[in-house]
């Protein structure tokens, strides 16, 4: 509550993660906590999966992971598909290159929509320009990551994420602070 009283409009909740090292499926421990909690206090709540697929097949099962996991709550925000590299670690997935990627978030995104959401697809600048081939992906939202005064990404994006070191009344440690530019409940 102390999240919605601080202003807060809505939350993106994460249901849960792929292992970078074996490719498992994990539950976010804390998803139906923070669901609960997130809808108790009135915010519009949306759902982020952190992908690791490097194939169809398991963007598939990711976004039948998410639709299973949520189906019973009210989700009116974007469900999305968060698929980064990861640094410093030796990953499954260090090969994967811009045209696996952009598949498997079309995948998982048309999945979503299929089941009813409003998808959603998650990147930096670098997946942005160097990855992610957008112009496959131009049908869904887009939620940026730049941490930064104010975002200078080229294209339209409809979220932006501008840090991860934020604080919130309500939340202990740092938090990651988003603007929505536009209404995208659905509800």
């Amino acid at each position: 509550q102390a999240v919605a009283d601080a202003g807060v409009d809505f939350a993106i909740i994460r249901v849960g993660y792929r292992g970078y090292s074996q490719g498992a499926i994990q539950p976010d421990t804390n998803f139906q906590k923070n669901m609960e909690g997130a809808l108790k206090a009135g915010l519009d709540v949306g759902v982020y999966f952190f992908s690791q697929a490097t194939t169809v097949r398991e963007a598939e099962e990711e976004a039948d992971y998410v639709l299973e996991a949520i189906r019973n709550y009210p989700v009116t925000y974007p469900v999305v598909f968060d698929w980064e590299f990861i640094d410093g670690q030796q990953a499954r997935t260090d090969e994967i290159d811009g045209e696996r990627m952009t598949e498997c978030a079309k995948t998982f995104c048309e999945l979503v929509r299929a089941g009813g959401y409003t998808p959603m697809v998650y990147f930096n600048q670098e997946q942005g320009y160097l990855y992610y081939q957008l112009d496959q992906l131009d049908e869904f939202s887009f939620w940026l990551a730049e941490y930064d005064e104010k975002p200078d990404f080229y294209y339209d994006f409809e979220m932006w994420q501008y840090t991860h070191t934020g604080t919130v009344p309500g939340i202990q440690g740092n938090v990651d602070l988003n603007l929505a530019f536009q209404d995208l409940s659905k509800k």
